[in-house]
């Protein structure tokens, strides 16, 4: 009789943990996309729509930056959407016929589908508030926090997928050989060449770096978790987020920063746009 007792706890030990693992085991996150119509009828960037959830921002000291610790939570109570990838010549060659402008010079690279370069925090600022002119949404660069967060993908390792570094997922370095065909690190390529992290964003170790809201503070000392940029250090300069093409691994994380004036501009340097999602009527959303 005790031997029966005995086999069915194990029985239910067994079927307990297999519950429980299963419920650790969350589903997958399928991204979902929007783009707005612009007053002439054609489309704006191609965004995705960004989950609520936790995540971190920051990492571990890399010499010679030593600006990225403490790592910290942040939590994301809304919604937002953010570009697939950073914003392309053809995007932003679009804004500058609209508003008379001279466009940026592409460094003989090609434009199309190539990210926008040589654009300051001001020019970047700039065609988000068109944007919003343009589709009566409210467009603008995402936090340092919103862009981590985003480009982390719903994981908290150093990669989007995990603590290790792999040739040609989101990133290529010439110099360790393996690049997939078409990515050597010699200049920036077409966006979403690479794989997209599971939020659906591409291109978030690689191709540029990317302009964010926040003024530049030496490291994240000070920093809370909210998703709100920082706007108690140096307003002179401006954080941009992520590496470039001209990045070489080791230095090549989702948590690299730094701090550039915002006159500045580089043939490194763009950015991608995020459109806020108002909490009372969540937009239609596309595959």
């Amino acid at each position: 009789m005790n031997l029966i007792k005995i086999g069915r706890l194990f029985s239910c030990i067994i079927v307990c943990s297999f519950m429980i693992a299963c419920a650790d085991n969350k589903a997958p996150h399928i991204p979902t996309y929007l783009q707005d119509t612009l007053k002439n009828g054609s489309l704006g960037p191609k965004l995705a729509i960004i989950p609520t959830g936790t995540g971190v921002v920051g990492g571990e000291e890399l010499i010679p930056f030593k600006n990225h610790s403490p790592q910290h939570k942040v939590i994301s109570t809304q919604e937002f959407a953010l570009g697939i990838a950073e914003v392309t010549f053809r995007e932003y060659d679009a804004f500058c016929r609209s508003t008379f402008i001279d466009c940026p010079d592409s460094n003989g690279w090609g434009r199309g589908d190539q990210p926008v370069i040589n654009v300051s925090w001001l020019d970047a600022i700039a065609y988000t508030e068109w944007l919003s002119e343009q589709t009566k949404q409210v467009y603008r660069l995402p936090s340092e926090a919103e862009w981590e967060y985003a480009a982390r993908g719903g994981t908290s390792t150093n990669y989007w997928w995990g603590d290790e570094y792999i040739q040609g997922i989101d990133h290529c370095d010439r110099d360790l050989g393996g690049c997939p065909k078409g990515t050597e690190l010699s200049e920036p390529g077409p966006a979403g060449r690479f794989k997209a992290n599971p939020f659906g964003l591409f291109d978030v170790t690689s191709n540029v770096l990317e302009w964010v809201l926040d003024c530049y503070s030496p490291n994240h000392k000070g920093a809370n978790h909210t998703m709100e940029s920082r706007l108690d250090g140096d307003c002179g300069e401006k954080v941009f987020k992520g590496s470039s093409w001209l990045s070489a691994q080791p230095y090549v994380h989702v948590f690299i920063r730094g701090g550039l004036n915002s006159n500045d501009k580089g043939r490194d340097v763009g950015f991608r746009v995020l459109r806020e999602i108002k909490r009372s009527k969540k937009p239609a959303s596309q595959n």
